[in-house]
Order: C-alpha cells, then sequence, then structure tokens
C-alpha cells in the first residue's frame, strides 16, 4: 500500500472533518489518516546550517467513514488515556520543582488542535487477529 498524503478541507463538527482526498486517490471507507503536527526544524545553536532534526507528530486519527471522487468524510478517533490506580499502600507523593525555562516553546497547546490545513497521512491496515 502506498502511503496517501492529503490535508484537512474542513471541519464539521466536534469530531468530524473532510480530507482532501478521495476515491481517485485510493481512499476508501474504514481508512485511518494520521493528523500531522509538524515540528519546526531543530537547528543547531552552534551551525545555523546544521539542521539536526525535522520530525512530526501525530495530534489525533481519523477513521474514514464516506468517500467521494475527490474528497472524503472521517471521524476524529477518541485518544485512549492511561488511566493511574492508587495502589495501597499509597505512595508517598514527592513534590518537584523544575528550574524556569526562557523561549518560545516548539510546541503550544494550540499546536495540538485539529484544524483546516493540517496535513493527514494514511496509516497501514491493521490485519484483524484470527480466532
Amino acid at each position: 500500500m502506498i502511503d496517501i498524503n492529503g490535508k484537512i478541507a474542513a471541519i464539521l463538527g466536534n469530531n468530524a472533518v473532510v480530507i482532501n482526498k478521495g476515491k481517485i486517490d485510493g481512499v476508501s471507507i474504514g481508512m485511518i489518516f494520521a493528523v500531522k503536527l509538524n515540528l519546526p526544524e531543530i537547528v543547531d545553536p552552534d551551525d545555523n546550517s546544521n539542521v539536526l532534526s525535522s520530525l512530526y507528530y501525530t495530534k489525533g486519527k481519523i477513521k474514514i467513514e464516506s468517500v467521494y471522487d475527490r474528497m472524503a468524510f472521517g471521524a476524529i478517533q477518541p485518544k485512549r488515556v492511561a488511566t493511574a490506580y492508587p495502589v495501597f499502600p499509597l505512595p508517598q507523593w514527592e513534590q518537584t520543582e523544575f528550574p524556569a525555562i526562557a523561549g518560545k516553546p516548539l510546541i503550544t497547546e494550540e499546536d495540538w488542535k485539529i484544524k483546516v490545513g493540517d496535513e493527514v497521512v494514511s496509516l497501514p491496515v491493521e490485519k484483524e487477529a484470527k480466532k
């Protein structure tokens, strides 16, 4: 399977989006797309011509629910959140302090929000487990 790269073309609601790829691009119902959060290039402070990294994180995933020739509609999938249950006896909680940091962070809370123009890339189809 080849990767299908596109962008979010519209936000339809809290968890529904349209991407700018469709049947003619190979999109089909049930496909999963990752929404990319591209980090700015990280440059070596000692040599501005030396790019150390160009990374991206996955903001979220979209499951395609309907497909047209040039676009597809999908639902943003809920994130799995790990829940920590206390173990008895309860551990002693330590208070931790970090030194102050100056400068703008590479990623802000706003960057994690899914929006029009965000890049999407298809993910490999997971094979169903044999029963």
